[in-house]
C-alpha cells in the first residue's frame, strides 16, 4: 500500500470565510479537522495587480518579473499580437528539482505546469488553467485514466450571462471532478509511495466565479430554483472537503499543508467596459479609434452561446486567434499609442514604445506622459448613480512589480477597480469623457459573479505542528517550506523562505 510523506492540496481560489461557515454548519467536517488539529497562516502575493501570475509565482519561487506570465494570452510586441506562452519559459515547477535530486514525486493537476517529462504526473486534465492539452508521465498513465474515467472533464467557459440550469450544471460538473480526482488518487496511491504528493480542486475555483450569487445570471431564479441555487456554491466545497478526506486517508500522510493562493469575492472587474473608457481618453486627434466596430456590431447580434459552439468546435490555436483578431485585429499601429490587454479582473494597458513593440509609436518620454494622462482620464469615471470612482488605483508595472528579466512583458498599467460589485452599475461617466453604457446593468456581462481576492492562506498539520497561527507569508514562501519540510535544499533562484524551517526544528 503506498503513502505519502507529506500531502500538499491546492483548494483553488477558496473562500476562507465560507469554509469556516461551512465547517459550522457541519458541511466540511475534514477542513474543521485540520483547521483545529493545525496552523493557519495568511499569504499575500502580487494578484491584487495581475491575478493570474500566482500559479507560476508558487512554483518557482519567483515573481511574475521573472516567469513573464500573467494571462494566458499575453501581448507579443515582436508580432504585435497576442500570444499564448510557452509554459517551460515560466521555469520548471520546484516538485520536478525534487524528482531530479532522486525524490518520489506525484503531481496531478497542478495549474499552468507543462507537461511532465518524469516522475509521476498529470498534467491539464481537470483545471481550466492550462496552457496544453492533458499530459502524464509514466508512458500510458493518462490511457489508464482515460480508460477507467473517460476523456479529460474539463468544459470551456462561456464568458456571457447563464441560465439557471447552466450554472447547476457546472455545479454537478465540479462535484463529479472532485470525485474523480479522489479516485485518481487512491489508484496512484494504491501502488505508489511518494515523498510529495501534489493534488489541485479547481471546482472552488470556478464555482467561485459562476455560483458566487445571481449577477451572472440572464435572469434571477424562480422561486422553485432559489433554493437550489443558493446551496450550490455550498455543495461543491462539501463535495471537495469529502475528496479531500478520501486522497489524506489514502495517502496515510506524516504532514498535511492545504493552501489558496488567492481567494473569491463579489466580482468587481470592469475590464468589459475599460476598451471604451481607455478609447475615449486617447481621442484627440482621432488616435484610438476603435477599427473593426461594423464587424463588431454584427458579432455582438450573434447570440452568445452560438459564438461560444462555434469557437469551442476550433482548434485552440484557431480560438486564440480568432481572440487576438477582435482584441487587435485592423489597428493601425501608427495611430494607436496604447491599447488593453485581455484580461480577467485587473486592467491591463499596454504602451506602444517605439524599441520595444516592432511597430512602435512613442518615446519613453511621450510614454511616460500618456500613462499620467491615461491615469488621470481613469481616475476620472464614476458611478452614474452614487459618484463613487470606477477606479481605486493605477498603477505603474515598475511601481508594484520588481525588476526582474521579464518585467518588458508584462502590462505597462495596471488598473485595479474599486471593491464594490461591477454589476450595480446602470453607466459609468466622466464630465471631460461623458458616459459609458454599462452592457447588463444590475448583472455582470461576463457572467462571472465572482472574482478573485488577492488574499491566500495555507493551513498545515502533522507531525510537531502544534494548533494554533502560523507565521504570515508570501506564496513565493510555499515552495522553500515544502522543501524545508522534507529536508530537501532550497535552490539559490527561489526568493521565498521556509516559514516552518525544517522537521529537525520542531
Amino acid at each position: 500500500m503506498g503513502r505519502a510523506k507529506l500531502l500538499m492540496i491546492a483548494l483553488d481560489a477558496a473562500d476562507l470565510g465560507l469554509l469556516d461557515q461551512l465547517v459550522d454548519e457541519g458541511l466540511t467536517p475534514v477542513f474543521g479537522q485540520l483547521r483545529r488539529q493545525g496552523r493557519l497562516g495568511m499569504l499575500s502575493s502580487l494578484g491584487q495587480w495581475l491575478p493570474g501570475s500566482v500559479w507560476p509565482s508558487f512554483y518557482t519561487s519567483t515573481p511574475p518579473s521573472f516567469t513573464g506570465f500573467h494571462h494566458y494570452l499575453q501581448w507579443s510586441p515582436e508580432a504585435m499580437a497576442l500570444r499564448r506562452p510557452d509554459p517551460r519559459a515560466m521555469g520548471e515547477p520546484f516538485w520536478r528539482g525534487l524528482t531530479a535530486d532522486g525524490g518520489k514525486v506525484i503531481a496531478l493537476d497542478m495549474p499552468f505546469a507543462s507537461a511532465p517529462r518524469s516522475g509521476i504526473e498529470l498534467t491539464g486534465w481537470a483545471t481550466l488553467d492550462s496552457l496544453e492539452p492533458p499530459h502524464a508521465h509514466p508512458a500510458g498513465l493518462l490511457a489508464e485514466i482515460e480508460a477507467r474515467h473517460g476523456a479529460s472533464p474539463i468544459v470551456a467557459e462561456m464568458h456571457a450571462l447563464q441560465s439557471v440550469q447552466a450554472v447547476l450544471k457546472l455545479r454537478d460538473e465540479q462535484i463529479r471532478i472532485a470525485e474523480m480526482l479522489a479516485d485518481i488518487s487512491e489508484q496512484i496511491l494504491a501502488r505508489e509511495t511518494a515523498d510529495l504528493f501534489l493534488l489541485t480542486f479547481p471546482g472552488l475555483h470556478r464555482g467561485g466565479h459562476w455560483l458566487w450569487d445571481e449577477t451572472g445570471l440572464k435572469s434571477p431564479p424562480l422561486a422553485s430554483e432559489r433554493a437550489e441555487f443558493d446551496r450550490a456554491r455550498p455543495e461543491v466545497y462539501a463535495a471537495t472537503d469529502h475528496a479531500l478526506g478520501r486522497i489524506i486517508e489514502a495517502a496515510d500522510a506524516d504532514e498535511v499543508i492545504l493552501f489558496s493562493l488567492h481567494g473569491m469575492g463579489p466580482n468587481t472587474s470592469r475590464v468589459e467596459i475599460l476598451d471604451d473608457m481607455l478609447l475615449r481618453i486617447l481621442s484627440d486627434n482621432g488616435a484610438g479609434k476603435r477599427p473593426l466596430k461594423y464587424l463588431e456590431r454584427l458579432r455582438r447580434a450573434v447570440p452568445p452561446a452560438l459564438r461560444h459552439a462555434v469557437k469551442d468546435s476550433l482548434p485552440t490555436a484557431a480560438q486564440d486567434k480568432l481572440t487576438g483578431f477582435w482584441r487587435t485585429g485592423g489597428r493601425d499601429w501608427r495611430q494607436t499609442p496604447a491599447l488593453t490587454q485581455v484580461a480577467d479582473l485587473t486592467g491591463y494597458i499596454r504602451l506602444n514604445i517605439a524599441g520595444r513593440e516592432a511597430a512602435g509609436l512613442l518615446s519613453e518620454d511621450q510614454a511616460g506622459e500618456l500613462a499620467e494622462r491615461i491615469t488621470e482620464g481613469l481616475g476620472s469615471f464614476v458611478d452614474a448613480d452614487t459618484g463613487e470612482p470606477l477606479v481605486s488605483r493605477v498603477a505603474r508595472i515598475a511601481d508594484v512589480v520588481p525588476e526582474g528579466p521579464y518585467r518588458p512583458m508584462l502590462p505597462d498599467l495596471l488598473v485595479d477597480w474599486s471593491g464594490t460589485p461591477a454589476a450595480r452599475h446602470r453607466a459609468v461617466v466622466s464630465e471631460r469623457f461623458g458616459k459609458v453604457d454599462w452592457p447588463t446593468p444590475g448583472r455582470h456581462p461576463s457572467g462571472r459573479s465572482g472574482n478573485h481576492r488577492s488574499s491566500g492562506f495555507y493551513l498545515a498539520c502533522g507531525r510537531g505542528l502544534s494548533a494554533g497561527d502560523a507565521p504570515a507569508g508570501d506564496i513565493m514562501d510555499l515552495a522553500p517550506t515544502v522543501l524545508s519540510r522534507l529536508g530537501a535544499a532550497i535552490p539559490e533562484q527561489m526568493q521565498g523562505t521556509a516559514l516552518l524551517g525544517g522537521r529537525d526544528d520542531d
